[in-house]
């Protein structure tokens, strides 16, 4: 969406809450646009970015290479059930 059709949007928006006169339902349009922010927000916070998906990869490669060099103990995963 480009700057302009965004101030559009809100233009919009805007005129719409002009035009209401009803007070429940201006406070019922307050809320529900807060909830909306922080719903958002909560979102932003569960995804997990691309340089965090790639440094993930990255250090797991690394140790990948690591067991294969020798250089890093790696239990097997039977190894691990059994400790568990």
């Amino acid at each position: 969406m480009t700057t302009m059709e965004l101030k559009s949007l809100k233009m919009d928006l805007v005129e719409e809450l002009l035009g209401l006169n009803d007070k429940e339902m201006l406070n019922r349009v307050k809320t529900y646009l807060k909830r909306l922010k922080r719903m958002e927000a909560e979102k932003e916070e569960d995804e997990i970015s691309k340089e965090e998906i790639l440094a993930g990869i990255d250090a797991g490669l690394k140790e990948v290479k690591l067991s294969m060099d020798g250089k890093l103990d790696l239990k097997t995963a039977r190894e691990f059930l059994n400790e568990l």
